[in-house]
């Protein structure tokens, strides 16, 4: 089971994923080209987004926000 963040604004969980990323320091923050996220925000049924923050580093207040139930939209039928 994954653990989740919630921010009600794209520009916010990219910011996290971001951090992370740069933590990390995946190939994007030493070069400017290839891996740069460990996970990227989905945006949930009620239009907000969730990150999987699983195997981030999180600070006091993102763990006790960290919520385990997220609804994703049904996907769109072809």
């Amino acid at each position: 089971m994954s653990d989740y963040l919630i921010y009600t604004n794209l520009d916010d969980a990219l910011e996290k994923a971001e951090t992370e990323g740069s933590r990390r320091n995946y190939s994007y923050y030493k070069v400017g080209r290839g891996t740069r996220y460990k996970t990227s925000p989905e945006k949930t049924a009620d239009g907000n987004y969730a990150l999987d923050v699983t195997e981030y580093e999180l600070t006091e207040d993102e763990e006790s926000a960290i919520t385990n139930s997220v609804t994703f939209p049904a996907p769109e039928a072809p």
